[in-house]
């Protein structure tokens, strides 16, 4: 009886005209699943939208394809179906897009399915994570603008690593959450922390300063010995691949792609790490109009959720995390090469998280502060507006007057509430609209690849003269290891991408990195492993691979323009 008053119930009819009750906290948890549930699907449809008529990226693309035929390609990320040279890194993110080739085919939408359920998985989390710090509302709002965020749906078509890398630092923020809340190990978070260094390397480590620092200030108990065992394991983790690479011989291996020794360690560390901050212009182009309309349209909103979230809360956990997350990356993109737009993906579940708190927040203010609310619409209205590439500019002023209106004049908490939806449409109605033309407009984020935005077309499919290419050279090849050797990967991705072809693409991604050598080249030719070589004569050669065509060209007969038959030399 007791447990009976202390809960408002409301009646449910069962066939047998009984009633019983139904507490309001199992509705309202029913109303939460309903509503993540909805923002699930919603994200599932935004994400899968267009995956069966976008082309993939062609580089990656290739290499997923001879990671699902071969097991040395699959481990080690061999960008040809021989595995002779692997991808410029390690190839974390493409072992589930190999799978899934493996399982169901070579096709657009089985190499870009993986990276769906990555997207849809990272709303998901990221919705437990913020639930848990600040409130279920708070936890919806952040995984309805993770889902709404341009960027994150552009990736989640686009067989781009930093999905995946997005997915695992944010079960790595909900592991570090655990560890200071429920004063637990913090080994968890370095094992997540190790696996997206095999997705993006040294940039999964860009939130080790922000663990480390907020788990000094709020863990319950500081534990050093604790850290230091997070420490160890995030560097045991995150040395799998490079340690396996190591101790393989590397006739067993592929040759690592842009390093000069064959050395992994030279790949991850200094291509991809020492090589990023040579010469940056990352202030520039991270503040660009190109790159802000992808993921900028909440700043104000994050950064009054924090100044604001550390000085009227109690728990502030998740407002320092997730402010120093955005702090730190946007320092270290700002002081790099900002290669690609869609590395601010990174920046998107902060920016999603202090979104949803911080209106929760500014929400829970407004009997104290009426005028907070209003003037947090008004600020991001005209962020909105001012932002290069504007759109929709009247449905944002009309929608922003009519919620400022509606929350200054309500007395009621009905009109509030009508003001307050009024305006979270406000705030998110240009980022939506960003994100539902993703097929049109968004996906040029993907610098790598600028193609990626032609919906209907397949450029990557074999022209007339890659099919006849392809033709005279396999009947040629016979049993040959290769059909075909090509100046650089770009000239033997899209025959390994769509046709499987064995190509050797001399010199890897850049066609700089000095494999095969001269005389392996020669070796190749002279054992009958290859047979025809595809270039243009460069004197004096700059690089191996012009080196090998220019021999080519020297000592066997051209057969078709750049073509050279080698067979008896």
């Amino acid at each position: 009886m007791a447990f009976g008053r202390a809960l408002t119930s409301s009646p449910v009819l069962l066939p047998d005209d009984a009633t019983v009750p139904i507490p309001v906290a199992t509705r309202g948890f029913v109303r939460i699943r309903v509503a993540l549930a909805a923002i699930g699907l919603l994200a599932g449809g935004i994400y899968a939208w267009g995956i069966t008529v976008r082309p993939v990226h062609n580089y990656y693309a290739s290499a997923v394809r001879s990671m699902a035929g071969s097991w040395r390609a699959f481990v080690f990320g061999g960008f040809d179906p021989q595995g002779s040279i692997s991808i410029d890194k390690i190839p974390g993110a493409f072992w589930l897009q190999a799978l899934s080739v493996k399982a169901f085919g070579f096709h657009d939408w089985s190499v870009a399915l993986p990276s769906v359920l990555e997207a849809v998985a990272t709303v998901l989390v990221l919705y437990k994570v913020v639930c848990r710090w600040s409130g279920p509302a708070a936890g919806l709002l952040a995984a309805l603008v993770m889902a709404l965020t341009p960027i994150a749906a552009a990736l989640a078509k686009a067989q781009i690593a930093d999905t995946l890398l997005t997915l695992l630092l944010v079960c790595a923020a909900g592991a570090w959450q655990k560890s200071v809340l429920d004063d637990k190990p913090l080994w968890p978070c370095a094992v997540w922390v190790g696996l997206a260094f095999h997705v993006k390397m040294v940039q999964a480590w860009l939130v080790l300063p922000v663990f480390v620092i907020g788990y000094l200030l709020f863990a319950r108990r500081r534990r050093f010995g604790r850290l230091a065992v997070a420490g160890v394991v995030t560097l045991a983790v995150s040395s799998v691949w490079v340690v396996i690479t190591l101790l393989t011989p590397v006739a067993d291996r592929p040759y690592i792609d842009a390093t000069t020794d064959n050395n992994p360690l030279s790949m991850v560390l200094g291509y991809n790490a020492a090589s990023r901050f040579r010469g940056g212009n990352g202030w520039r182009d991270l503040l660009s109009e190109h790159t802000f309309v992808q993921i900028g349209w909440m700043y104000p909103i994050c950064l009054l959720a924090v100044l604001l979230g550390l000085r009227w809360t109690r728990d502030r956990t998740g407002y320092a995390m997730w402010g120093l997350w955005l702090a730190v990356h946007m320092l270290a993109f700002g002081l790099g090469q900002f290669r690609h737009a869609y590395y601010v993906i990174v920046l998107a579940p902060a920016v999603a998280a202090l979104t949803g708190a911080g209106l929760m927040l500014f929400w829970r203010e407004r009997a104290r502060r009426p005028w907070l609310l209003p003037t947090v619409l008004l600020a991001t209205a005209g962020w909105a507006l001012a932002l290069p590439h504007r759109s929709l500019t009247a449905a944002i002023t009309v929608l922003t007057m009519i919620a400022v209106l509606a929350l200054l004049a309500a007395r009621t908490s009905r009109l509030a509430a009508l003001g307050a939806v009024i305006g979270l449409v406000a705030v998110l109605i240009t980022p939506a609209a960003w994100t539902f033309s993703t097929d049109v407009k968004v996906s040029r984020a993907n610098a790598a690849n600028p193609a990626v935005d032609a919906k209907p077309r397949k450029p990557h499919l074999l022209s007339k003269e890659d099919r006849e290419l392809l033709d005279f050279v396999q009947r040629g090849s016979g049993n040959a290891r290769y059909v075909l050797a090509v100046d650089g990967a770009g000239p033997a991705a899209t025959l390994i991408s769509q046709a499987g072809a064995s190509v050797l693409p001399m010199g890897g991604f850049s066609a700089k990195t000095p494999f095969p050598s001269a005389a392996q080249f020669r070796v190749l030719i002279s054992s009958g492993q290859l047979r025809y070589v595809q270039g243009k004569a460069s004197k004096p050669a700059r690089t191996a691979a012009q080196t090998n065509v220019d021999w080519a060209a020297e000592h066997c007969r051209e057969v078709r323009a750049h073509l050279y038959d080698c067979a008896g030399r």
